[in-house]
């Protein structure tokens, strides 16, 4: 789909963290071989036996606030997820552009909120290893509501503490199911077309999409 983004009615601009600012493949290959070698290990099981046991335990979680716990994980798996994750944090990376990015929109006066589902112990990891807290007016983590950003109940509870409009708010995110719920509470929607720099760009995504930030900068800078 087309981008076409009126920056003249957006005032707040809402970021999700993993997949959006920084490169999924960090969180890929953590939850993929990271955390499915460490339960092996301790379990003293194969790889594989550790795939087919793990598997089914994350699908049931998925779309839920639990999938993004580390502390119900850590539970689950009997591991320690929180120092798992920060020994492997040298793979945390930014998406390109992304500073460059940030600063425009605060150049432009645009508010920018971080929003996302990650647990506090590894928002904490990943805004050490970045530096992306400095960016933002707003930080919000959905385990602060009890709901994800994939349920409708999350922008209510958030909306009640944290005023926005969503009319004129634009909300970017790799999740399509977070995105059709931020939709359908009335913000502006904009999805990301490669969240993880080593898989392909993602095809048939039902709303707009940005592959290059660059883009973005572009429909700012016309403004001038």
């Amino acid at each position: 789909m087309t981008l076409n983004i009126d920056w003249t009615q957006i005032d707040t601009v809402m970021f999700d963290m993993d997949g959006t600012l920084l490169d999924l493949a960090f969180d890929n290959f953590f939850w993929r071989e990271a955390v499915i070698d460490a339960w092996a290990d301790s379990q003293q099981v194969s790889r594989e036996h550790a795939i087919q046991n793990l598997t089914p335990l994350f699908k049931a979680q998925e779309g839920c606030l639990n999938w993004y716990s580390l502390p119900y994980w850590s539970d689950t798996l009997q591991l320690d997820l929180q120092a798992l994750k920060a020994h492997h944090s040298d793979l945390i990376s930014l998406r390109a552009g992304v500073p460059v990015l940030l600063s425009t929109l605060q150049a432009h006066g645009k508010e920018l909120w971080l929003v996302t589902n990650a647990h506090p112990q590894a928002l904490q990891i990943k805004l050490n290893k970045t530096g992306l807290g400095d960016f933002f007016t707003t930080i919000i983590t959905s385990h602060e509501y009890g709901f994800a950003k994939e349920q409708i109940n999350f922008w209510h509870e958030m909306q009640e503490t944290n005023s926005f409009t969503p009319s004129r708010s634009l909300m970017i995110d790799d999740s399509e199911p977070v995105l059709h719920t931020a939709q359908a509470f009335g913000l502006h929607v904009l999805g990301i077309e490669q969240p993880d720099s080593q898989l392909p760009a993602r095809e048939n995504l039902h709303h707009p999409t940005i592959r290059d930030w660059s883009e973005l900068v572009y429909g700012l800078d016309v403004l001038e």
